[in-house]
C-alpha cells in the first residue's frame, strides 16, 4: 500500500505538502527560506532522513543515481556517479528531493518491517537492489535519469501524456520542494522568462538543472514552449494571443 493515491494526486496537493515541510523548517530555524532551498537540511531535520554514499549495482543499460533504505531512514547516493553529481550540483539536489518524495508521499511506513515473501524482490514500481555492501538493500524506482534528457519529458507533459504514477508524483514533489511557487513567482519578477540566458541564470540561483526549472515553470504556467521549438512565451495565454494576432 501507498500513503497516497499517487495516480490521482494533484500537483496542488503536492505543493501543499512541500510547503508544509518548508514552513516546519522555517519554524524550527526561525529563518525564512530563500532560493536556493536548503533541501539537505529540510530532509535531515524535518523528514529525519540521513544521507550516505554507496555503490549500487546497475544492470546493463541502467543508471541508478540514488535509492532509499526506508528501514534505516536513509537516502543513499550512488558513488558510481560521483563525478556526474559534482559537475551538476542541481542534479544531486533534485535526486535527494526525489528520494525524499518517496519517503513523504509514497512509502507506507507501517509496512516497513514486514518481511518480503521468499524469492520476491520487486514491489510495484520499486526494486530492491543490492549495494556493494551486501547488508544494504536499496529501494530504487524504475525512472529516467535526471539529466538534460529530462527535457524530453517536458514535451510529454505539454502533450498531456502523464508519466507512470509514482514517477510523476515524486518528480513533482522534488521540483515543488526545490522551487516553491511563492519563491519562483517572486524570482521571475526580476527576469525575462522568454530569455534563455536569464532562465539559465535563474536555474543557477535556485541550484537546479535547467530542465528541472523549465518543467516547473511550465507547471506553474509561467512559461510555454510550443512543441518542436525552443521559443519561450510567458505562459500559454501569451502564446495563444500571439497566434490570434496572425489569424
Amino acid at each position: 500500500m501507498r500513503r497516497f493515491d499517487l495516480k490521482n494526486m494533484r500537483t496542488s496537493v503536492i505543493d501543499e505538502i512541500t510547503e508544509m515541510r518548508i514552513r516546519q523548517y522555517e519554524q524550527l530555524t526561525g529563518t525564512p527560506v530563500q532560493l536556493p532551498v536548503p533541501v539537505e537540511n529540510i530532509v535531515e531535520q524535518i523528514l529525519e532522513l540521513d544521507f550516505d554514499w554507496v555503490d549500487i549495482d546497475e544492470h546493463e543499460g541502467e543508471q541508478i543515481l540514488a535509492g532509499l533504505v526506508p528501514e534505516q531512514r536513509r537516502i543513499v547516493l550512488n558513488s558510481r556517479h560521483l563525478d556526474l553529481f559534482q559537475t551538476k550540483p542541481g542534479l544531486e539536489r533534485s535526486t535527494i528531493g526525489h528520494e525524499a518524495g518517496h519517503w513523504d508521499i509514497d512509502i507506507d511506513r507501517t509496512s516497513l518491517h514486514h518481511p518480503l515473501l521468499p524469492g520476491f524482490e520487486m514491489q510495484d514500481n520499486v526494486v530492491r537492489r543490492q549495494a556493494a555492501d551486501r547488508k544494504v538493500l536499496v529501494e530504487v524506482l524504475n525512472r529516467a535519469v535526471y539529466d538534460e534528457r529530462y527535457f524530453e519529458l517536458y514535451r510529454e507533459l505539454t502533450a498531456g501524456q502523464d508519466s507512470p504514477e509514482v514517477k510523476s508524483a515524486v518528480d513533482r514533489y522534488q521540483s515543488s520542494l526545490l522551487m516553491p511557487a511563492w519563491l519562483i513567482r517572486a524570482a521571475v519578477d526580476e527576469v525575462d522568462v522568454t530569455n534563455w540566458s536569464q532562465l539559465y541564470g535563474l536555474a543557477e540561483a535556485a541550484r537546479v538543472t535547467i530542465s528541472n526549472l523549465v518543467v516547473r515553470l511550465h507547471r506553474l504556467n509561467i512559461i510555454y514552449i510550443p512543441e518542436g521549438t525552443k521559443d519561450v512565451y510567458p505562459g500559454r495565454d501569451a502564446f495563444i494571443g500571439q497566434l490570434h494576432l496572425f489569424t
